[in-house]
């Protein structure tokens, strides 16, 4: 008589195979990146822009359809990592029957699928050979990440990275017309006029002066600064006030160029970004006037699966360049499966990237803006937070990939710091830190005032008489991080997560509150109101241990406190979370800051035999089906 595993396999597979028999079921691989020796002006591409390498680990299947698992191997830049392998797919399927072959000569001993929720053991079947797993993709998440062996989470295991497996919906076939700017002609047009002629020892910058408030207060102070000059574009650390030379393929000013063509053209909306490689600052899309009502004019961004867009070196250590940037801009959609490289692991092994002498530098940032969308977006090796918004309406992120399972600091999956009405419907984050934060945080008012914390011998009075290496950090912050105040100084409201599964090596699952303040001022005395917060099918899986899987916090540095209306957490699940499974402590002077908070139906395993949880400062808590040590 069949097992209870194989009975449940037998009919998995039936019905996919009936699936796949009348409705004629869709599996569209994507294809590895791979790179030429030339970008789109045909000159040389820097070393860093390398092709996929296939998995040497994994054979992947779906619905008997071959499906490239590539490597996110970054060990060779300062032992950032292998902890990961990510199969990506497109299927008009919710349920695809994936098959994973071993190719490394293990054999499978353990087999662990997240969220474990969804993937008890006997839903997984393995060969009598133990090289091969099959398994059905739960219609509840269109993401799952596979540990075989080893520890579960890797840590940095690079002989047995974990595999992330991602179904996207298919995506209709992008069609160009009369609205539409091909930018890959656009780019190798505007360089062939412009070219790029950077010289490594000609001046970049002339000498000057910059005011700044450069301790977060009322002073401000005057730093004078010398000439700068291009540096090798491969140099490392190179400092304000010295730029590097750019690559001859660097499309950031033609970007520049084909937004500036869509804005002043009538019959332009779209941005067509085609299969190919592009060297670039990163998306920037800054003072985008996109609200109709107001004489603008609503941006389509597509960009296609085969597009892939690289993150150059920085300008200089201090300037700020995510792989998306979306500022004080409005009605703007970015739709396609293309991959915006933020090379954060080599931005981190070439420049640093510490808090002292940098501004903060996302993976995907949108700030101050509204009626925004992101629709199937994929980031990889964000140099800082995967996702982030800082007082932000109206924003949308449905079915978000932020792919950065290194192990170098501050990879949040999901920072949504600051913002009315942002919604995440769909979302696989792969990060080092918090799997979700929010909470006003402020990201670079330490740089430069950490400087100064760390070498209080600067003198702020003749501020001339400082070594030039002080004198540049602090004119540096006053030309890349000036506002840096205003990030989030905002309440937030409504923030909707749902659907969504993240991976941390270390940190938090939800985290709720901390830096809640704007910043130390004595002016500053508004407390900010944190008005609404709802997860659902939330799924979090972390490596170390926090001090808390869901902790919500009141700040009182200053009595700058969050005052939380309402917190609920539904039908979500955390894998190996720290001391506490919930860790909330509010209450401040006496004063309950939280309005109402429901948690129902939740699944924790704990490491600890005795897990615990802290409540205070809750006006009203429900706790319903909460499972602890789920198995």
């Amino acid at each position: 008589m069949a097992s209870k595993a194989s009975r449940i396999f037998s009919a998995v597979l039936c019905c996919c195979l009936a699936s796949a028999m009348a409705f004629a079921a869709e599996v569209q691989p994507y294809a590895p990146f791979k790179v030429s020796g030339t970008g789109i002006a045909g000159h040389k591409l820097p070393s860093h822009v390398r092709s996929e390498v296939l998995s040497a680990r994994y054979a992947v299947k779906v619905c008997g359809a071959d499906v490239a698992a590539v490597e996110y191997d970054n060990t060779g830049f300062g032992d950032q990592g292998h902890n990961m392998d990510v199969a990506r797919f497109a299927s008009d399927t919710k349920t695809p029957m994936v098959e994973i072959t071993l190719l490394d000569g293990d054999k499978i001993d353990s087999v662990t699928i997240h969220p474990v929720r969804y993937y008890p053991k006997s839903a997984i079947t393995v060969d009598n050979g133990r090289k091969t797993l099959r398994f059905a993709m739960t219609e509840a998440l269109p993401y799952a990440i596979v540990a075989i062996n080893g520890a579960d989470p890797q840590d940095a295991f690079e002989s047995k990275p974990q595999l992330t497996i991602i179904n996207d919906p298919l995506e209709p076939e992008f069609t160009e017309g009369a609205n539409v700017l091909n930018f890959a002609e656009f780019a190798k047009a505007y360089l062939k006029k412009h070219p790029i002629k950077d010289k490594a020892g000609a001046v970049c910058r002339k000498a000057g002066s910059v005011t700044d408030n450069s301790l977060n207060d009322d002073r401000e102070f005057t730093w004078n600064h010398g000439k700068g000059v291009y540096r090798a574009y491969e140099s490392k650390i190179v400092a304000f006030p010295d730029k590097r030379a750019r690559n001859r393929n660097d499309v950031s000013d033609a970007l520049r160029a084909a937004l500036e063509e869509i804005r002043t053209n009538p019959a332009l909306n779209v941005l067509y970004i085609p299969a190919g490689v592009y060297l670039w600052s990163g998306l920037r899309i800054e003072n985008w006037n996109g609200d109709a009502a107001k004489g603008g004019k609503p941006l389509y961004i597509h960009t296609d699966k085969g597009a892939l867009m690289v993150n150059r070196l920085k300008e200089c250590r201090e300037s700020n360049e995510p792989a998306i940037f979306i500022y004080n801009s409005s009605h703007v959609t970015l739709t396609g499966h293309g991959m915006h490289d933020g090379q954060g692991c080599y931005t981190f092994a070439m420049d640093r990237k510490d808090a002292r002498n940098t501004p903060h530098q996302g993976g995907v940032v949108v700030r101050k803006s509204s009626h925004i969308s992101l629709q199937g977006t994929y980031s990889r090796d964000a140099q800082q937070w995967n996702f982030e918004t800082h007082d932000v309406d109206d924003v949308t992120f449905s079915n978000v990939h932020g792919l950065s399972p290194y192990n170098h600091g501050w990879i949040d999956g999901l920072n949504l710091s600051s913002g009315r009405n942002v919604t995440v419907d769909g979302a696989i984050t792969l990060g080092n830190d918090d799997t979700f934060a929010t909470g006003h945080y402020n990201p670079s008012d330490e740089f430069p005032a950490r400087t100064y914390r760390e070498n209080p011998g600067i003198d702020l009075v003749d501020t001339d008489a400082n070594a030039a290496e002080f004198r540049n950090t602090f004119a540096a912050a006053g030309v890349y991080n000036k506002d840096r105040l205003q990030w989030s100084p905002g309440d937030t409201e409504n923030i909707r997560v749902s659907n969504t599964l993240g991976w941390t090596r270390t940190a938090h699952c939800i985290r709720i509150g901390l830096n809640s303040r704007k910043y130390d001022r004595p002016t500053d005395t508004k407390g900010r109101e944190l008005k609404g917060f709802y997860f659902d099918n939330f799924n979090s899986v972390v490596g170390r241990k926090a001090d808390g899987d869901i902790r919500i916090l009141g700040f009182d540095a200053s009595k700058l406190t969050p005052f939380y209306k309402s917190i609920e957490i539904r039908n979500s699940s955390f894998w190996k979370p720290g001391e506490k499974w919930a860790r909330v402590e509010t209450l401040i002077d006496g004063s309950n800051l939280i309005g109402s908070l429901l948690m129902e139906n939740l699944y924790f395993l704990m490491p600890d035999a005795d897990p615990k949880a802290n409540f205070s400062g809750v006006d009203n808590v429900m706790l319903q089906k909460i499972d602890i040590n789920h198995k």
